[in-house]
């Protein structure tokens, strides 16, 4: 599948666009972000049709053809997460599944997709701003962004949680965006271009237990913007901040931070698999040697 994930990538970088082939997205397609669920690939960001059907912005592929969810949404999409076979995404959309003979469903910025349909979530649910990403701890669903009101009534700062009926604050405000979260071994992990929470300074990182908010290492990240985070199971990798002067991917111990691999500009997304990192962005070197754009590390090399 991680194959296919690298393909996936090369394919839909703006340098080799090309006329797409049937059965292929489109030629100009913009892919934002892609997740690997049930041992399928999803792809989401802004297009318009997957093997010639329309597919508004996602799409599935299982490794053979591609495949729509519905009618898809009509907005670009930021992030996706799974809560078992419930697929949630979010974006700048206002309605879902909306066809040519089709007028769709109402979600404000977060739908579900439950396999079959789309649905809002937490119907009714006005999100004021932008929703950048999400996270599951297996239940609720974790939203990070740049919203400051739920329903011009609850008041939270970039950051909420929907327990399957309801979205609520938990445990206070960012002062500006959230980008990237990952859940591990019980704790909610946010990156971001946040400096404090509440009266206190929280530098780009941060960590919820269930109870309290907490800086990620001592003092944080003062420098960069976290743009995306993963795991591994025993520790937190993120891309987009400067750790120790250098751009590259850093990881987060459950103590401090490390730059684990320097790169000549600035670094998008990572994923972890199998003991390797791949990781993107707009860099020229990996490491002090050419390397442009796309990188894979094995721990050595």
């Amino acid at each position: 599948m991680l194959s296919t994930l690298i393909a996936a990538n090369m394919l839909f970088t703006p340098a080799l666009i090309r006329n797409a082939p049937l059965g292929d997205l489109d030629h100009n397609a913009e892919i934002k972000v892609m997740r690997i669920i049930n041992g399928k690939l999803y792809v989401a960001g802004r297009f318009e049709r997957a093997n010639r059907k329309l597919a508004n912005n996602i799409a599935c592929w299982d490794g053979t053809a591609w495949s729509t969810l519905g009618k898809g949404v009509d907005g670009n999409v930021k992030d996706i997460c799974a809560i078992g076979t419930k697929i949630y995404v979010a974006g700048d959309f206002s309605v879902v599944d909306k066809g040519s003979s089709t007028p769709g469903v109402e979600a404000n910025r977060v739908a579900c997709f439950d396999g079959t349909k789309w649905s809002a979530l937490a119907k009714g649910t006005i999100i004021d701003r932008e929703v950048f990403a999400l996270a599951t701890d297996g239940k609720n669903l974790f939203l990070g962004g740049n919203f400051t009101k739920i329903n011009d009534a609850t008041e939270t700062r970039s950051i909420a949680k929907y327990d399957g009926t309801k979205i609520t604050e938990i445990g206070g405000a960012f002062d500006r965006a959230i980008l990237a979260m990952t859940f591990m071994k019980g704790k909610l992990y946010v990156g971001g271009i946040f400096r404090e929470f509440g009266d206190d300074e929280m530098m780009r990182v941060a960590q919820w237990d269930g109870k309290e908010w907490s800086e990620m290492g001592s003092g944080g990240v003062p420098g960069g913007s976290c743009t995306m985070m993963t795991n591994d199971g025993e520790s937190v990798y993120a891309s987009g901040l400067n750790v120790g002067g250098s751009d590259g991917i850093a990881k987060f111990d459950g103590s401090k931070w490390t730059n684990i691999i320097k790169t000549g500009g600035p670094t998008e997304g990572v994923h972890v698999e199998a003991g390797k990192i791949y990781f993107g962005g707009d860099f020229t070197t990996i490491n002090g040697k050419p390397g442009f754009g796309f990188g894979i590390w094995d721990g050595k090399a």
